[in-house]
C-alpha cells in the first residue's frame, strides 16, 4: 500500500494502541458529552488513562456520544487528511448504531468541489478520494475486521480493493459478545440508547440482587442476551468456554479481539483471561487486548468486557 493510501477508522475501533501507531491508522474523534462539558475520544492512551483513571458515574453516567458534525469532519478532511493522503479507506461503527458513516458521507459529499479545486492549484497530485466502509460491528467486532484488513495490506501485500473484497466475505461471520459490568448504567440509558430501545431482556433489578450479569451477543447489527453468569468472573467464565468451543471448530480470522473498559492492569492478569489467551496460543490463534474506547465505555458501563471472533461454521 502507497504511504498516500491510509485506513481510517472511528474511536469506537477497540484496537490496540501499538496497533494503531505501527499501521499508521488515522483515528476520527467522536464526541462524548457529559456533566462537566464534552471531551474529543480520539483513543489517545493517555487521555484514555485518565478517563479511566478518574471516571464517576456522577460525571458520565448520563453521557451522550456524537459523532463529529460535517462541518468539524470537514475541518478534518482538508486540514489533516488532503495534504498527506491521495486515498483514505474509512471504516466505521454499524451504521445503524451510529451516524459516523453519514456524516463522513455527506463531509466528503459537501466538500468533492473544495477537493477538486485544491487538486488543480497542485499540478500533478493525484486526486483526494474518501471511500467508506460499514464494518456492520461494534467495538472489537470492528476491531477485527480493521486488522484481518491490515493483515492483508501490509503482510500479505494484497491490494487495497482485493483485501476490502475478503473483508466483505468476512464480515457476516463476526460474532461480537459484550459483558455489561454496571447495569445501571443500560438501566438508566434506556431512553437515549441509539437503534437499539428493545433491550428488556434484562431485567435490571433482579440482576442486581442476584449479583448476575448477561452475556450479550452482537450478530450483524443485533444485540440478544444468550446467558447469564454469576458476578462479572462467572459471566467471564461462561463466555471464554463458549468461545473455545468455537475455536476448536474453527475460526475464519487469525485473531480473537478483546477491550476492557478500565486500566488493563485490572484484568490482564486474571487467571481466567490468562488461562484462554493460553488456550488460544497453542492453537494457532491470536489475541489482542485493548482498552474499551470511552465512547464504548459511556454507553455500556465501565470495566465492560467485550470480545470478538469470525467463523463460517455453526455456533455450538
Amino acid at each position: 500500500m502507497s504511504d498516500r493510501t491510509c485506513i481510517a477508522v472511528d474511536s469506537t475501533c477497540d484496537l490496540p494502541a501499538k496497533f494503531i501507531q505501527q499501521h499508521n491508522i488515522e483515528v476520527l474523534p467522536i464526541y462524548i458529552k457529559h456533566k462537566d462539558g464534552e471531551t474529543l475520544d480520539y483513543r489517545d492512551p493517555q487521555t484514555m488513562l485518565n478517563f479511566y483513571k478518574n471516571h464517576s458515574k456522577d460525571q458520565y453516567g448520563l453521557a451522550q456520544s456524537d459523532p463529529l458534525s460535517v462541518n468539524d469532519m470537514t475541518d478534518i478532511l482538508r486540514d489533516k487528511l488532503l495534504p498527506k493522503y491521495d486515498l483514505v479507506q474509512v471504516v466505521t461503527i454499524n451504521s445503524r448504531k451510529s451516524e459516523v458513516y453519514k456524516r463522513v458521507s455527506e463531509a466528503a459529499l459537501v466538500n468533492e468541489p473544495k477537493f477538486r479545486e485544491i487538486e488543480r492549484k497542485e499540478p500533478g497530485r493525484a486526486p483526494f478520494r474518501i471511500r467508506l466502509y460499514d464494518s456492520m460491528s461494534m467495538f472489537t467486532g470492528h476491531a477485527l475486521l480493521v486488522y484481518e484488513l491490515v493483515k492483508r495490506i501490509h503482510v500479505d501485500n494484497i491490494p487495497i480493493n482485493r483485501a476490502l473484497r475478503e473483508i466483505d466475505n468476512m464480515r457476516d461471520q463476526v460474532y461480537g459478545y459484550l459483558i455489561p459490568n454496571d447495569l445501571s448504567y443500560m438501566r438508566d440509558r434506556r431512553h437515549l440508547r441509539k437503534a437499539d430501545n428493545n433491550i428488556s431482556w434484562i431485567n435490571f433489578q433482579l440482576a442486581n440482587m442476584l449479583n448476575v450479569r448477561p452475556i450479550v451477543q452482537l450478530y450483524r447489527g443485533d444485540t440478544d442476551k444468550i446467558d447469564t453468569g454469576k458476578g462479572f468472573i462467572g459471566a467471564l467464565e461462561k463466555l471464554f468456554i463458549h468461545v473455545k468451543k468455537q475455536v476448536d471448530v474453527g475460526l475464519t480470522s487469525e485473531v480473537i479481539a478483546m477491550s476492557y473498559g478500565g486500566l488493563l492492569e485490572e484484568i490482564k492478569d486474571e487467571p481466567l483471561l490468562v488461562e484462554f489467551r493460553d488456550y488460544c496460543s497453542k492453537r494457532n490463534v491470536k489475541t489482542m487486548l485493548s482498552m474499551m474506547s470511552m465512547t464504548g465505555a459511556v454507553n455500556v458501563g465501565p470495566k465492560s468486557f467485550a470480545l470478538s471472533f469470525a467463523t463460517d461454521k455453526d455456533l455450538v
